[in-house]
């Protein structure tokens, strides 16, 4: 059963109330500095107890006060006096109404991150959903590769030795998790004839060396030639 909720107004949102609290364990899953997005996730267990995962999104976020892993997570809206001291300690800053500070609490120990918006999402993960707050784009159909949309650090990049080792032990047929990627260069033709035009892909490449060399040998054969770059999950 999905069960998932978002808060992001002052009526879901009044100071010192409390919106989630778990004991599972959490870690931080990724950040994207170009939308000021963080994501937290509690897995599932090696044993398949519990099967889900549970993935809590803050954004945008201004400030972070935060640990790597938290064994077990209460999280708050802080109380009117404690959000001033927190937001006071940070002069820099320009905080709008809309910036919130959320209490992270954790074996009697307390962090903060300041953002407009929290909400999380349980549920059972598929092996190729990078997570339940990355979704496909109209703007852009491809598969994503990272669990958030914007800038990355490129972590989950693959090497080409890692894309022949996961193609090698895919042949047993076991899902598995995939939270790596690579890209691969497509070649595409455009074909014309009586019918209308014949779109198609013509072979896939692992550089665009490859891929361009073959895009020379086909180009004089058909009205158009180009190359995808597509990204592989590993």
């Amino acid at each position: 059963m999905t069960i998932k909720a978002w808060f992001n107004t002052d009526q879901q949102l009044p100071p010192g109330k409390e919106i989630f609290r778990s004991r599972r364990d959490f870690v931080l899953w990724a950040y994207t500095v170009s939308h000021g997005q963080a994501l937290f996730r509690s897995m599932p267990g090696p044993d398949g107890l519990p099967e889900t995962t549970v993935e809590v999104l803050f954004k945008p976020v201004d400030v972070l006060r935060i640990r790597a892993r938290y064994h077990g997570l209460l999280i708050r809206v802080a109380p009117a006096d404690e959000a001033e001291r927190v937001k006071a300690a940070c002069p820099s800053l320009t905080f709008g109404p809309g910036d919130r500070v959320f209490q992270l609490e954790s074996q009697g120990e307390t962090d903060h991150i300041i953002s407009m918006a929290v909400g999380w999402h349980e549920d059972i993960l598929p092996p190729t959903r990078r997570s339940f707050f990355s979704n496909v784009l109209a703007s852009d159909t491809r598969w994503p590769t990272t669990p958030l949309h914007g800038a990355d650090a490129g972590f989950g990049r693959a090497s080409a030795a890692d894309l022949i080792t996961a193609l090698r032990d895919g042949e047993d047929g076991r899902r598995v998790r995939r939270e790596r990627y690579r890209h691969v260069y497509v070649v595409m033709t455009r074909a014309e004839d009586r019918d209308g035009s014949d779109y198609s892909g013509s072979g896939v490449f692992l550089t665009r060396e490859d891929a361009e060399e073959a895009k020379a040998a086909l180009a004089p054969l058909v009205a158009d030639c180009w190359i995808e770059t597509l990204p592989v999950a590993i």
